[in-house]
Protein backbone atom coordinates (compact mmCIF):
# COMPACT_ATOMS: atom_id res chain seq x y z
CA UNK A 1 0.00 0.00 0.00
CA UNK A 2 2.63 2.50 0.92
CA UNK A 3 4.94 1.30 -1.85
CA UNK A 4 1.60 2.33 -4.18
CA UNK A 5 1.42 5.52 -2.60
CA UNK A 6 5.10 6.49 -3.44
CA UNK A 7 4.71 4.88 -7.19
CA UNK A 8 1.36 7.30 -7.03
CA UNK A 9 3.59 10.35 -6.16
CA UNK A 10 6.09 9.68 -8.43
CA UNK A 11 3.82 9.52 -11.50
CA UNK A 12 2.31 12.80 -10.44
CA UNK A 13 5.27 14.22 -10.28
CA UNK A 14 6.64 13.05 -13.44
CA UNK A 15 3.77 14.40 -14.97
CA UNK A 16 4.37 17.56 -13.98
CA UNK A 17 7.73 17.35 -14.78
CA UNK A 18 7.04 16.75 -18.22
CA UNK A 19 4.08 19.53 -18.52
CA UNK A 20 6.71 22.18 -17.02
CA UNK A 21 9.63 21.49 -19.05
CA UNK A 22 6.98 22.01 -22.61
CA UNK A 23 5.54 24.91 -20.96
CA UNK A 24 9.24 26.40 -20.59
CA UNK A 25 9.62 25.69 -24.81
CA UNK A 26 6.58 28.07 -24.91
CA UNK A 27 8.24 30.62 -22.33
CA UNK A 28 11.69 30.30 -24.64
CA UNK A 29 9.65 31.02 -27.64
CA UNK A 30 7.86 33.96 -26.15
CA UNK A 31 11.19 35.09 -24.79
CA UNK A 32 12.38 34.77 -28.41
CA UNK A 33 9.34 36.85 -30.13
CA UNK A 34 10.16 39.57 -27.75
CA UNK A 35 13.81 39.55 -28.91
CA UNK A 36 13.07 40.76 -32.07
CA UNK A 37 10.86 43.16 -30.97
CA UNK A 38 13.38 44.59 -28.61
CA UNK A 39 15.55 44.05 -31.75
CA UNK A 40 13.15 46.19 -33.73
CA UNK A 41 12.71 48.85 -31.31
CA UNK A 42 16.69 49.23 -30.66
CA UNK A 43 16.97 50.03 -34.12
CA UNK A 44 14.42 52.86 -34.27
CA UNK A 45 16.25 54.47 -31.60
CA UNK A 46 20.47 53.32 -31.81
CA UNK A 47 20.21 54.10 -36.13
CA UNK A 48 18.56 57.64 -35.60
CA UNK A 49 21.33 58.11 -33.03
CA UNK A 50 23.83 57.04 -35.31
CA UNK A 51 22.27 58.87 -38.57
CA UNK A 52 22.48 62.64 -36.24
CA UNK A 53 26.47 61.96 -35.70
CA UNK A 54 27.06 61.73 -38.86
CA UNK A 55 24.92 64.51 -39.58
CA UNK A 56 26.21 66.61 -37.65
CA UNK A 57 30.00 65.80 -37.97
CA UNK A 58 29.27 66.51 -41.71
CA UNK A 59 27.75 70.13 -40.75
CA UNK A 60 30.54 70.68 -38.67
CA UNK A 61 33.38 70.08 -41.05
CA UNK A 62 31.22 71.77 -43.65
CA UNK A 63 31.39 74.90 -41.07
CA UNK A 64 35.52 74.31 -40.43
CA UNK A 65 36.08 73.63 -44.39
CA UNK A 66 34.14 77.11 -45.37
CA UNK A 67 36.10 79.64 -43.27
CA UNK A 68 33.71 82.19 -42.07
CA UNK A 69 34.58 85.15 -40.48
CA UNK A 70 36.26 84.92 -36.74
CA UNK A 71 32.49 86.54 -35.26
CA UNK A 72 30.76 82.97 -36.08
CA UNK A 73 33.26 80.96 -34.40
CA UNK A 74 33.20 82.77 -31.60
CA UNK A 75 29.57 82.41 -31.60
CA UNK A 76 29.92 78.82 -32.29
CA UNK A 77 32.86 78.11 -29.64
CA UNK A 78 30.18 79.60 -26.71
CA UNK A 79 27.68 77.51 -28.14
CA UNK A 80 29.40 74.61 -27.84
CA UNK A 81 30.59 75.00 -24.69
CA UNK A 82 27.16 75.68 -23.65
CA UNK A 83 25.99 71.84 -24.71
CA UNK A 84 29.12 70.96 -23.04
CA UNK A 85 28.01 72.38 -19.70
CA UNK A 86 24.75 71.40 -20.53
CA UNK A 87 25.50 67.46 -20.86
CA UNK A 88 27.82 67.44 -18.00
CA UNK A 89 25.14 68.29 -15.85
CA UNK A 90 23.14 65.65 -16.85
CA UNK A 91 25.61 63.17 -16.20
CA UNK A 92 25.91 64.84 -12.34
CA UNK A 93 21.94 64.52 -12.07
CA UNK A 94 22.23 60.74 -13.86
CA UNK A 95 25.68 59.04 -13.45
CA UNK A 96 24.45 55.94 -15.20
CA UNK A 97 24.49 57.83 -18.22
CA UNK A 98 28.36 58.83 -17.87
CA UNK A 99 31.07 57.24 -20.20
CA UNK A 100 30.77 54.78 -22.63
CA UNK A 101 27.65 52.27 -21.29
CA UNK A 102 29.17 48.77 -21.15
CA UNK A 103 30.04 48.46 -17.54
CA UNK A 104 26.89 50.10 -16.32
CA UNK A 105 24.99 47.22 -18.59
CA UNK A 106 27.01 44.50 -17.56
CA UNK A 107 26.41 46.09 -13.87
CA UNK A 108 22.87 45.94 -14.45
CA UNK A 109 22.98 42.59 -15.93
CA UNK A 110 25.02 41.10 -13.06
CA UNK A 111 22.55 42.83 -10.52
CA UNK A 112 25.02 45.29 -9.67
CA UNK A 113 22.47 48.19 -10.71
CA UNK A 114 19.56 48.89 -11.18
CA UNK A 115 18.27 51.00 -13.70
CA UNK A 116 15.49 52.99 -11.69
CA UNK A 117 14.74 55.81 -14.15
CA UNK A 118 15.59 53.72 -18.02
CA UNK A 119 13.28 55.84 -20.18
CA UNK A 120 14.89 59.22 -18.66
CA UNK A 121 18.49 57.89 -18.60
CA UNK A 122 17.83 56.58 -22.35
CA UNK A 123 16.46 59.78 -23.38
CA UNK A 124 19.51 62.06 -21.32
CA UNK A 125 22.00 59.02 -22.90
CA UNK A 126 20.83 59.53 -26.24
CA UNK A 127 21.00 63.32 -26.55
CA UNK A 128 23.73 64.03 -24.38
CA UNK A 129 25.93 61.42 -26.53
CA UNK A 130 24.56 63.05 -29.70
CA UNK A 131 25.20 66.54 -28.12
CA UNK A 132 29.18 65.69 -26.77
CA UNK A 133 29.95 63.99 -30.09
CA UNK A 134 28.84 66.94 -32.24
CA UNK A 135 31.13 69.34 -30.35
CA UNK A 136 33.86 67.05 -31.73
CA UNK A 137 35.39 65.44 -28.61
CA UNK A 138 36.73 61.77 -29.50
CA UNK A 139 34.59 59.43 -27.99
CA UNK A 140 32.55 56.27 -29.86
CA UNK A 141 29.08 55.53 -30.81
CA UNK A 142 28.84 51.85 -29.62
CA UNK A 143 29.04 52.15 -25.99
CA UNK A 144 26.01 54.54 -25.53
CA UNK A 145 24.39 52.87 -28.15
CA UNK A 146 24.52 49.45 -26.01
CA UNK A 147 23.77 51.36 -23.11
CA UNK A 148 20.74 52.73 -25.40
CA UNK A 149 19.79 49.03 -25.83
CA UNK A 150 20.09 47.88 -22.36
CA UNK A 151 17.69 50.51 -21.56
CA UNK A 152 15.24 49.70 -24.17
CA UNK A 153 15.30 45.93 -23.13
CA UNK A 154 14.54 46.27 -19.76
CA UNK A 155 11.33 48.59 -20.29
CA UNK A 156 9.89 45.80 -22.67
CA UNK A 157 10.84 43.57 -19.83
CA UNK A 158 8.89 45.49 -17.26
CA UNK A 159 6.22 46.99 -19.84
CA UNK A 160 5.90 43.44 -20.67
CA UNK A 161 5.35 41.91 -17.12
CA UNK A 162 8.43 39.54 -17.94
CA UNK A 163 9.41 37.00 -15.49
CA UNK A 164 12.25 38.38 -13.29
CA UNK A 165 14.29 35.62 -14.14
CA UNK A 166 14.42 36.74 -17.33
CA UNK A 167 14.78 40.30 -17.87
CA UNK A 168 18.26 40.24 -18.11
CA UNK A 169 17.91 37.94 -21.39
CA UNK A 170 15.96 40.94 -22.41
CA UNK A 171 18.76 43.49 -21.36
CA UNK A 172 21.54 41.32 -23.02
CA UNK A 173 19.58 41.11 -26.12
CA UNK A 174 19.06 45.17 -26.48
CA UNK A 175 22.75 46.14 -25.80
CA UNK A 176 23.40 43.78 -28.68
CA UNK A 177 21.11 45.31 -30.92
CA UNK A 178 22.49 48.58 -29.88
CA UNK A 179 25.53 47.15 -31.01
CA UNK A 180 24.56 45.81 -34.38
CA UNK A 181 22.50 49.29 -34.85
CA UNK A 182 25.76 51.16 -34.70
CA UNK A 183 27.43 48.67 -36.83
CA UNK A 184 25.38 46.59 -38.75
CA UNK A 185 27.19 43.74 -37.67
CA UNK A 186 24.61 41.45 -35.56
CA UNK A 187 26.88 38.64 -35.07
CA UNK A 188 29.81 40.20 -33.43
CA UNK A 189 26.89 42.34 -31.20
CA UNK A 190 25.99 38.53 -30.06
CA UNK A 191 29.16 37.83 -29.16
CA UNK A 192 30.16 40.99 -27.28
CA UNK A 193 27.38 39.77 -25.24
CA UNK A 194 28.66 36.61 -23.77
CA UNK A 195 32.26 38.12 -23.75
CA UNK A 196 31.83 41.34 -21.91
CA UNK A 197 28.14 41.07 -20.36
CA UNK A 198 26.80 37.88 -19.86
CA UNK A 199 28.88 34.82 -19.71
CA UNK A 200 26.32 32.34 -18.66
CA UNK A 201 22.85 31.38 -20.27
CA UNK A 202 25.16 31.03 -23.58
CA UNK A 203 22.95 29.53 -25.89
CA UNK A 204 19.63 31.37 -24.51
CA UNK A 205 21.78 34.79 -24.66
CA UNK A 206 23.05 34.15 -28.23
CA UNK A 207 19.88 33.28 -30.03
CA UNK A 208 17.83 36.18 -27.96
CA UNK A 209 20.66 38.53 -28.98
CA UNK A 210 21.47 37.57 -32.30
CA UNK A 211 17.80 37.83 -32.98
CA UNK A 212 17.10 41.50 -31.48
CA UNK A 213 20.67 42.05 -33.46
CA UNK A 214 19.55 40.51 -37.08
CA UNK A 215 16.68 43.08 -36.70
CA UNK A 216 18.58 46.01 -35.03
CA UNK A 217 21.44 45.35 -38.01
CA UNK A 218 18.66 45.37 -40.95
CA UNK A 219 17.47 48.69 -39.93
CA UNK A 220 20.64 49.97 -39.43
CA UNK A 221 21.61 48.57 -43.31
CA UNK A 222 18.76 50.08 -44.47
CA UNK A 223 19.28 53.39 -43.47
CA UNK A 224 23.06 52.51 -44.21
CA UNK A 225 23.11 50.64 -47.22
CA UNK A 226 26.94 50.83 -47.58
CA UNK A 227 29.51 51.71 -44.83
CA UNK A 228 33.06 53.70 -45.67
CA UNK A 229 34.77 50.38 -44.36
CA UNK A 230 33.31 48.86 -47.10
CA UNK A 231 35.86 51.16 -49.44
CA UNK A 232 38.38 50.33 -47.87
CA UNK A 233 41.05 48.04 -49.64
CA UNK A 234 42.86 45.13 -48.51
CA UNK A 235 45.33 43.43 -50.73
CA UNK A 236 47.53 40.43 -49.27
CA UNK A 237 50.95 41.07 -49.02
CA UNK A 238 52.43 37.88 -51.55
CA UNK A 239 54.80 36.82 -48.36
CA UNK A 240 56.14 33.64 -47.55
CA UNK A 241 54.66 31.73 -44.51
CA UNK A 242 58.13 32.05 -42.48
CA UNK A 243 57.98 36.08 -43.60
CA UNK A 244 54.14 36.51 -42.75
CA UNK A 245 55.07 34.40 -39.63
CA UNK A 246 57.92 36.84 -38.60
CA UNK A 247 55.79 39.83 -39.04
CA UNK A 248 52.34 38.73 -37.18
CA UNK A 249 54.55 37.77 -34.38
CA UNK A 250 56.53 41.39 -34.19
CA UNK A 251 53.17 43.26 -34.94
CA UNK A 252 51.11 41.51 -31.97
CA UNK A 253 54.08 41.77 -29.67
CA UNK A 254 53.96 45.76 -30.67
CA UNK A 255 50.32 46.31 -30.07
CA UNK A 256 50.31 43.94 -27.16
CA UNK A 257 53.15 46.75 -25.26
CA UNK A 258 51.43 49.90 -26.63
CA UNK A 259 48.58 48.63 -24.85
CA UNK A 260 49.94 47.86 -21.71
CA UNK A 261 50.78 51.51 -21.32
CA UNK A 262 47.39 52.19 -22.94
CA UNK A 263 46.15 50.07 -19.68
CA UNK A 264 48.34 52.41 -17.48
CA UNK A 265 47.47 55.82 -19.26
CA UNK A 266 44.18 56.10 -19.65
CA UNK A 267 42.57 54.91 -15.87
CA UNK A 268 45.30 57.54 -14.72
CA UNK A 269 43.92 60.35 -16.53
CA UNK A 270 40.49 58.98 -15.44
CA UNK A 271 41.10 58.99 -12.07
CA UNK A 272 43.04 62.56 -12.24
CA UNK A 273 41.02 64.42 -14.05
CA UNK A 274 37.71 64.34 -11.82
CA UNK A 275 40.12 64.98 -8.72
CA UNK A 276 40.98 68.32 -10.23
CA UNK A 277 39.62 71.30 -8.43
CA UNK A 278 38.65 73.07 -11.03
CA UNK A 279 34.43 73.66 -11.80
CA UNK A 280 32.18 72.32 -14.40
CA UNK A 281 32.56 75.10 -17.02
CA UNK A 282 36.11 75.13 -16.44
CA UNK A 283 36.81 71.76 -17.18
CA UNK A 284 34.65 71.99 -20.32
CA UNK A 285 36.54 75.03 -21.63
CA UNK A 286 39.66 73.13 -21.68
CA UNK A 287 38.21 70.66 -23.23
CA UNK A 288 36.75 72.39 -25.69
CA UNK A 289 40.00 74.62 -26.36
CA UNK A 290 41.31 71.35 -27.61
CA UNK A 291 38.56 70.28 -29.43
CA UNK A 292 38.16 73.34 -31.19
CA UNK A 293 42.10 73.67 -32.26
CA UNK A 294 41.99 70.49 -33.54
CA UNK A 295 38.80 70.94 -35.41
CA UNK A 296 40.87 73.93 -37.32
CA UNK A 297 43.75 71.83 -38.77
CA UNK A 298 42.45 68.42 -39.11
CA UNK A 299 38.86 68.43 -38.69
CA UNK A 300 38.50 64.58 -39.32
CA UNK A 301 40.29 63.64 -35.87
CA UNK A 302 37.64 64.76 -34.15
CA UNK A 303 33.66 62.53 -33.57
CA UNK A 304 36.56 59.54 -32.61
CA UNK A 305 38.76 60.09 -35.50
CA UNK A 306 36.74 57.33 -38.02
CA UNK A 307 36.57 59.84 -40.64
CA UNK A 308 40.61 60.13 -40.53
CA UNK A 309 40.90 56.90 -40.51
CA UNK A 310 38.59 56.01 -43.52
CA UNK A 311 40.55 58.39 -45.53
CA UNK A 312 43.64 56.76 -44.57
CA UNK A 313 42.39 53.70 -45.59
CA UNK A 314 41.28 54.48 -49.02
CA UNK A 315 44.05 57.12 -49.97
CA UNK A 316 46.70 57.07 -46.56
CA UNK A 317 49.71 59.53 -46.58
CA UNK A 318 52.72 57.97 -46.87
CA UNK A 319 54.47 60.27 -44.61
CA UNK A 320 55.31 58.38 -41.69
CA UNK A 321 56.64 61.08 -39.23
CA UNK A 322 52.75 63.55 -40.12
CA UNK A 323 51.16 60.08 -39.79
CA UNK A 324 52.49 59.50 -35.77
CA UNK A 325 51.92 62.89 -35.11
CA UNK A 326 48.06 63.01 -35.66
CA UNK A 327 48.52 59.77 -34.12
CA UNK A 328 49.62 60.86 -31.09
CA UNK A 329 47.31 64.13 -31.34
CA UNK A 330 44.54 61.74 -31.59
CA UNK A 331 45.49 59.54 -28.89
CA UNK A 332 46.16 62.53 -26.50
CA UNK A 333 42.63 64.48 -27.34
CA UNK A 334 41.01 60.60 -26.77
CA UNK A 335 42.92 60.66 -23.24
CA UNK A 336 40.91 63.68 -22.31
CA UNK A 337 37.97 63.40 -24.02
CA UNK A 338 37.59 59.81 -21.80
CA UNK A 339 38.57 61.59 -18.78
CA UNK A 340 35.89 64.15 -18.90
CA UNK A 341 32.71 61.75 -18.48
CA UNK A 342 30.60 62.60 -20.40
CA UNK A 343 28.64 60.04 -22.85
CA UNK A 344 30.39 58.40 -25.32
CA UNK A 345 32.64 54.95 -25.80
CA UNK A 346 36.08 54.10 -26.38
CA UNK A 347 35.49 51.54 -28.82
CA UNK A 348 35.95 53.75 -32.20
CA UNK A 349 38.91 55.73 -30.95
CA UNK A 350 40.76 52.31 -30.10
CA UNK A 351 39.96 51.19 -33.64
CA UNK A 352 41.35 54.06 -34.95
CA UNK A 353 44.77 53.82 -32.72
CA UNK A 354 45.04 50.66 -33.51
CA UNK A 355 43.94 51.17 -37.20
CA UNK A 356 46.80 53.80 -37.34
CA UNK A 357 49.56 51.97 -35.93
CA UNK A 358 48.88 48.88 -38.36
CA UNK A 359 49.47 51.48 -40.78
CA UNK A 360 52.63 52.96 -39.40
CA UNK A 361 54.13 49.27 -38.99
CA UNK A 362 53.03 48.83 -42.76
CA UNK A 363 54.60 51.91 -43.93
CA UNK A 364 58.16 51.00 -42.41
CA UNK A 365 57.35 47.20 -44.14
CA UNK A 366 57.51 49.45 -47.03
CA UNK A 367 60.25 51.23 -46.09
CA UNK A 368 62.47 47.70 -45.88
CA UNK A 369 60.92 46.02 -49.14
CA UNK A 370 58.98 43.69 -47.28
CA UNK A 371 55.41 44.76 -48.62
CA UNK A 372 54.11 47.83 -51.00
CA UNK A 373 52.17 50.67 -50.57
CA UNK A 374 49.30 48.64 -52.01
CA UNK A 375 49.31 46.34 -48.61
CA UNK A 376 49.13 48.83 -46.22
CA UNK A 377 45.70 48.85 -45.67
CA UNK A 378 45.37 45.16 -45.17
CA UNK A 379 47.87 45.75 -42.35
CA UNK A 380 45.72 48.36 -40.86
CA UNK A 381 42.80 46.28 -40.49
CA UNK A 382 44.79 43.73 -39.23
CA UNK A 383 45.93 46.31 -36.47
CA UNK A 384 42.65 47.18 -35.83
CA UNK A 385 42.22 43.59 -34.59
CA UNK A 386 45.08 43.20 -32.71
CA UNK A 387 44.96 46.64 -30.76
CA UNK A 388 40.75 46.05 -30.04
CA UNK A 389 42.24 42.42 -28.66
CA UNK A 390 44.66 43.56 -26.72
CA UNK A 391 42.94 46.62 -24.78
CA UNK A 392 39.49 45.11 -24.61
CA UNK A 393 40.51 41.30 -24.77
CA UNK A 394 37.53 40.36 -26.56
CA UNK A 395 39.12 38.64 -29.19
CA UNK A 396 36.10 36.78 -31.24
CA UNK A 397 34.03 40.02 -31.19
CA UNK A 398 37.17 42.05 -32.79
CA UNK A 399 37.89 39.16 -35.14
CA UNK A 400 34.12 38.90 -36.61
CA UNK A 401 33.57 42.65 -35.98
CA UNK A 402 36.34 43.85 -38.55
CA UNK A 403 35.34 41.02 -40.87
CA UNK A 404 31.52 41.61 -41.01
CA UNK A 405 32.19 45.58 -41.42
CA UNK A 406 34.61 45.66 -44.14
CA UNK A 407 33.53 42.78 -45.80
CA UNK A 408 37.25 41.45 -46.05
CA UNK A 409 37.31 37.54 -45.69
CA UNK A 410 40.81 37.72 -47.03
CA UNK A 411 41.98 39.19 -43.19
CA UNK A 412 39.84 36.63 -41.71
CA UNK A 413 42.88 33.96 -40.92
CA UNK A 414 45.62 36.60 -40.27
CA UNK A 415 42.85 38.17 -37.32
CA UNK A 416 42.70 35.15 -35.99
CA UNK A 417 46.63 34.50 -35.89
CA UNK A 418 47.60 38.17 -34.58
CA UNK A 419 44.87 38.34 -32.60
CA UNK A 420 45.53 34.64 -30.99
CA UNK A 421 49.08 36.11 -30.47
CA UNK A 422 48.12 39.66 -29.13
CA UNK A 423 45.86 38.40 -26.76
CA UNK A 424 48.42 35.90 -25.53
CA UNK A 425 51.17 38.55 -25.20
CA UNK A 426 48.96 40.42 -23.19
CA UNK A 427 48.06 38.05 -20.90
CA UNK A 428 52.21 37.82 -20.14
CA UNK A 429 51.96 41.71 -19.76
CA UNK A 430 49.07 41.09 -17.25
CA UNK A 431 47.93 43.77 -19.19
CA UNK A 432 43.61 44.19 -17.49
CA UNK A 433 40.54 44.62 -19.77
CA UNK A 434 40.11 48.22 -20.48
CA UNK A 435 36.22 47.43 -19.42
CA UNK A 436 36.93 45.77 -16.40
CA UNK A 437 38.96 48.50 -15.49
CA UNK A 438 36.19 50.78 -16.15
CA UNK A 439 33.81 48.49 -14.07
CA UNK A 440 36.06 48.08 -10.75
CA UNK A 441 36.23 51.86 -11.08
CA UNK A 442 32.50 52.52 -10.81
CA UNK A 443 32.28 50.65 -7.87
CA UNK A 444 35.44 52.17 -6.11
CA UNK A 445 33.62 55.90 -6.74
CA UNK A 446 30.65 54.72 -4.11
CA UNK A 447 27.50 56.18 -6.23
CA UNK A 448 24.67 55.85 -3.55
CA UNK A 449 22.85 54.34 -6.68
CA UNK A 450 24.65 50.66 -6.34
CA UNK A 451 23.05 48.56 -3.66
CA UNK A 452 25.72 47.82 -2.22
CA UNK A 453 26.33 50.78 -0.43
CA UNK A 454 22.70 50.29 1.20
CA UNK A 455 24.58 47.69 3.31
CA UNK A 456 21.35 45.63 3.01
CA UNK A 457 20.73 42.64 1.54
CA UNK A 458 20.42 41.59 -2.50
CA UNK A 459 17.66 39.24 -4.65
CA UNK A 460 18.80 37.44 -7.45
CA UNK A 461 16.30 35.90 -9.55
CA UNK A 462 17.46 32.65 -11.47
CA UNK A 463 15.64 30.03 -13.50
CA UNK A 464 15.76 26.57 -13.10
CA UNK A 465 16.81 24.66 -16.07
CA UNK A 466 16.31 20.86 -17.19
CA UNK A 467 19.56 18.86 -15.90
CA UNK A 468 20.77 21.16 -13.81
CA UNK A 469 22.34 21.19 -10.60
CA UNK A 470 19.31 22.58 -9.00
CA UNK A 471 17.17 20.82 -10.90
CA UNK A 472 14.53 17.69 -9.10
CA UNK A 473 16.60 19.32 -5.70
CA UNK A 474 14.59 19.83 -2.29
CA UNK A 475 15.00 23.49 -1.58
CA UNK A 476 15.57 22.14 2.38
CA UNK A 477 18.65 19.56 1.27
CA UNK A 478 20.14 22.23 -1.39
CA UNK A 479 23.56 23.34 -0.25
CA UNK A 480 24.29 27.13 -0.55
CA UNK A 481 27.24 29.88 -0.04
CA UNK A 482 26.85 31.53 3.85
CA UNK A 483 24.26 34.26 4.14
CA UNK A 484 22.53 33.09 0.61
CA UNK A 485 18.77 31.78 1.55
CA UNK A 486 15.96 30.88 -0.92
CA UNK A 487 13.13 32.83 -0.12
CA UNK A 488 10.09 32.08 -2.83
CA UNK A 489 9.59 30.13 -6.04
CA UNK A 490 7.50 31.53 -8.54
CA UNK A 491 5.82 28.61 -10.21
CA UNK A 492 2.44 28.33 -12.67
CA UNK A 493 1.78 32.49 -11.65
CA UNK A 494 2.28 31.59 -8.41
CA UNK A 495 4.51 32.70 -5.09
CA UNK A 496 5.33 29.27 -3.16
CA UNK A 497 6.98 28.84 0.31
CA UNK A 498 10.11 26.76 -0.53
CA UNK A 499 9.78 24.90 2.58
CA UNK A 500 9.08 21.45 1.45
CA UNK A 501 9.60 22.04 -2.03
CA UNK A 502 11.21 20.20 -4.98
CA UNK A 503 12.94 22.18 -7.94
CA UNK A 504 11.36 21.67 -11.62
CA UNK A 505 12.30 23.11 -15.03
CA UNK A 506 11.11 26.62 -15.20
CA UNK A 507 10.67 27.62 -11.61
CA UNK A 508 11.77 31.06 -10.96
CA UNK A 509 13.53 30.76 -7.64
CA UNK A 510 14.45 34.22 -5.31
CA UNK A 511 17.74 34.27 -3.53
CA UNK A 512 18.32 36.46 -1.03
CA UNK A 513 22.15 37.17 -0.23
CA UNK A 514 24.45 40.38 1.09
CA UNK A 515 24.67 42.79 -1.47
CA UNK A 516 28.41 42.86 -0.96
CA UNK A 517 28.74 39.59 -2.25
CA UNK A 518 26.92 39.88 -5.17
CA UNK A 519 30.09 39.91 -7.56
CA UNK A 520 31.66 36.92 -6.17
CA UNK A 521 28.39 34.97 -6.05
CA UNK A 522 26.50 35.92 -8.96
CA UNK A 523 28.12 33.71 -11.75
CA UNK A 524 28.61 30.27 -9.46
CA UNK A 525 24.33 30.55 -8.26
CA UNK A 526 23.29 31.23 -12.09
CA UNK A 527 25.68 27.93 -12.99
CA UNK A 528 23.86 26.40 -10.39
CA UNK A 529 20.61 26.97 -12.16
CA UNK A 530 22.08 26.48 -16.20
CA UNK A 531 23.83 23.75 -17.91
CA UNK A 532 25.72 25.53 -19.71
Amino acid sequence: MKLEKWKNKWKKWSNLRKWQIWKLKLIDARLYFVSIFVGLLTGLVAVPYHYLLWYFFDVRKTFFIAHYPWYWHVLLFFILWGILIFVASLVKRMPLIAGGGIPQTRAANNGRIRYEHPFKELVAKFCGGVLVLSAGLSLGREGPSVQIGSYIGTLISRWGHILKGERKQLLAAGAGAGLSAAFAAPLSSSLLVIESIERFDAPKTAITTLLAGVVAGGVASWMFPTTPYDLISAVVPGLSFIRQAELYIILAALMAVIAKFYSLIVPFFQERMPAMKLSIPVKMLYLLVIAYAISLTETNLTGGGEQFLMMQGMNGTHDIRWLTIMMLIHFVFTLFSLSSGLPGGSFIPTLVTGGLLGQIFGLVLVQRGWIGYENVSYMMLIGMVAFLVAVVRTPLTAIVLITEITGHFEVFYPSIVVGGLTYYFTELLQIKPYNVLLYDRMFRSHNPEFPEEAGGRYHLFVEIMDGSYFDGKEVDTLALPNHCIIRSIYRNRKNLFPQGQTLIPGDQVEIEMDAQDIEKLYEPLVSMANIY
